[in-house]
């Protein structure tokens, strides 16, 4: 945590980012540097271009991670290389998606802190409620990012003593920092969002920005990874009652940044950032990653998702060329706004609430109706009749709902399955086709360059 903190407050400390200018709310959110000082915020102009800033921190590296570690994908006809690392199941230390999740979380979260600080500093003179608006937006990205490093280096998310990630309330400098426990991390990531609600101004509903229905979707994510289904059942209910799933050309639409019919929150991609296109695609060129196998064999012509998934015209399954078409792009190729929460996560919440209690037949229903809006009419009702069997036709569902969106190598780690891929995804590549369920992989390790700077930190168990 040193190593990162004291990176982190060379620059804040010294390079004031001069190009912040005034935000509006309906301004897309623009890659403003990440390194602010504390010591530059004089107005609440500042607070908000700081925010700014912070937003950035939700890049692709998880949407990287999710697919390419996974049985999601496979090596690209067009592949010189690329990926071929995570591809092949290599998880060390030194591996840069499990560092670039650790410092850019930690970055937001360090940003975050300065904004709450400089709050109390700063003239907001018949500002008041603006100011308290941004610094709302500021303690739900501190527990985003909390929750993001929580669920990428927790080996037990159920054990509320066993060690998660360092839990940071305060600037940090210079200063060492041991691991705290599960239920310390979820503690400051619950306090974080009932803080932030008392102060956002629920008028503003861009959902470019953090609003009250992020807290909600937030607050479902952690209610199921920290086991609390009936609350991850109650939050799911308030945000199916306020959005409708998108029929199949809201669907496509979606995926194409024109329509928001089922979208909560996405984080917004401008001119010069990375789409999460470019993970699969070369510019102007071939794929270097493609869809896999397994998980195009799970997929029906009739389901509006076929296609979203799919390049359909420029892919040719029988030679075994599947082209991965989500997030397109429109007047940018692949530059596509992430969509990071979505109304149909939130049924498949609802659902395995509802499967954990053993409420079956409520469950195939709400899985029927988010099905019946994939294939824009009815569908037969799912079949399962035990916890277990219904487990994995959600697992199943959530696979094609939400590939390619952050979800992939979590839900098989929660719930506890192994990673099995096709033989024919697979390829030439030793060892690439399974991890156990008990496999250390499914927990990130602790960067080296934490540990190497860090003597209090403690690297989870295999590696």
């Amino acid at each position: 945590m040193k190593n990162i903190y004291k990176f982190l407050t060379l620059f804040l400390t010294v390079t004031f980012i001069s190009f912040f200018q005034s935000c509006d709310d309906n301004l897309e959110i623009d890659p403003n540097s990440s390194l602010i000082a504390s010591t530059a915020f004089k107005n609440v102009d500042d607070l908000q271009n700081a925010l700014n800033s912070a937003y950035t921190g939700i890049n692709n590296t998880t949407i990287l991670l999710n697919s390419v570690f996974t049985d999601n994908t496979k090596v690209g006809i067009d592949n010189g290389g690329q990926q071929l690392s995570l591809h092949t199941l290599i998880m060390d230390s030194t591996n840069g998606e499990a560092t670039n999740i650790w410092i850019s979380r930690y970055s937001m979260i360090n940003i975050a802190s300065r904004i709450m600080e400089a709050y109390e500093l700063i003239d907001k003179t018949a500002r008041e409620q603006e100011a308290r608006h941004i610094l709302g937006q500021a303690y739900a990205l501190r527990a985003f990012a909390h929750f993001e490093l929580f669920q990428y280096f927790t080996p037990d998310y159920l054990n509320g003593s066993g060690l998660s990630v360092p839990a940071v309330n305060q600037i940090i400098t210079v200063e060492n920092l041991p691991r705290n426990t599960v239920s310390e991390v979820l503690g400051l990531i619950d306090n974080d969002l009932t803080t932030s609600a008392g102060l956002l101004d629920n008028s503003k509903n861009d959902n470019k920005y953090v609003t009250q229905d992020f807290l909600t979707a937030l607050r479902t994510r952690v209610s199921l990874f920290s086991g609390e289904y009936v609350n991850a059942l109650g939050y799911a209910n308030q945000l199916i009652a306020k959005y409708p799933l998108a029929n199949a050309n809201q669907y496509r639409n979606m995926y194409l940044d024109s329509d928001n019919t089922e979208v909560i929150f996405k984080s917004a991609r401008v001119f010069g950032d990375d789409g999460p296109g470019f993970i699969w695609h070369f510019t102007g060129g071939g794929p270097n990653i493609e869809m896999s196998n397994s998980l195009f064999n799970l997929l029906d012509p009739l389901d509006v998702r076929y296609d979203v998934l799919l390049n359909v015209p420029k892919s040719d399954p029988t030679a075994n060329f599947h082209l991965i078409n989500k997030y397109p792009g429109t007047a940018n190729e692949f530059l596509s706004d992430v969509k990071v929460f979505r109304v149909s996560e939130m049924y498949l919440a609802k659902a395995e609430a509802q499967i954990r209690a053993s409420q079956f037949d409520e469950a195939k229903i709400t899985l029927k109706t988010l099905r019946d809006a994939r294939f824009n009419g009815a569908t037969a009702l799912p079949v399962f009749s035990s916890i277990e069997s219904g487990l994995d036709f959600l697992l199943t569902e959530r696979r094609i709902e939400l590939a390619y969106e952050s979800h992939r190598y979590l839900d098989l780690k929660r719930f506890g399955k192994n990673l099995e891929r096709d033989v024919l995804d697979c390829g030439d590549l030793d060892n690439a086709c399974q991890i156990l369920s008990t496999d250390q992989r499914f927990t990130l390790p602790i960067p080296l360059l934490e540990l190497n700077a860090n003597d209090l930190m403690v690297q989870n168990t295999g590696y």
